[in-house]
């Protein structure tokens, strides 16, 4: 079992389906909101410039692609938050699955240039590891918001340093 809550034998579902699910998770104020809000191609979801939490509840939008094919995206709150309580962290994951019933084809990993990799998301890759076991690396995608705030080289670096960051 490798210490996870599931095997590390599972698989998200084949890419079969004509349904596919993403996944929002970051602390608050990082622009889950704003990243699905472009996914979509549309504003879905209440997003604002803010260090104060928009999202207060998992919530699901959809969209059709050009091929036809449907996409949900799931936005979260921020549910490893130091300041969220385990049982509401609880039943916002349990939503959050109920949500994706055709599965979980990614999870995007939402860091803010603007903020340093910080605790809450250091402890939200570990939570996601301790879960899913190792195995959920292969299904994160890390997404940069803020990056016209940067620098080339700062971009580059700060690239590295998460990547080096979350294989730990």
């Amino acid at each position: 079992m490798g210490g996870s809550a599931v095997d590390d034998d599972w698989e998200f579902p084949s890419p079969s389906s004509e349904v596919r699910t993403i996944v929002l998770v970051g602390r608050t104020g990082n622009g889950k909101s704003a990243t699905g809000n472009s996914i979509l191609r549309r504003r879905a979801f209440k997003s604002m410039s803010s260090s104060a939490g928009v999202t207060s509840t998992c919530e699901l939008q959809r969209t059709i692609l050009e091929e036809g094919q449907i996409l949900n995206v799931i936005d979260t709150p921020g549910l490893f938050d130091f300041s969220a309580e385990p049982e509401f962290i609880g039943k916002e994951i349990v939503k959050c699955i109920n949500m994706a019933k055709d599965g979980i084809h990614a999870v995007l990993v939402v860091l803010s240039v603007r903020s340093r990799f910080s605790r809450e998301e250091e402890a939200a890759v570990q939570s996601l590891h301790k879960f899913f076991g190792s195995k959920i690396s292969d299904y994160m995608i890390v997404v940069f918001t803020g990056g016209d705030d940067l620098e080339e080289m700062m971009r580059l670096w700060m690239i590295t340093w998460v990547v080096i960051a979350l294989s730990l």
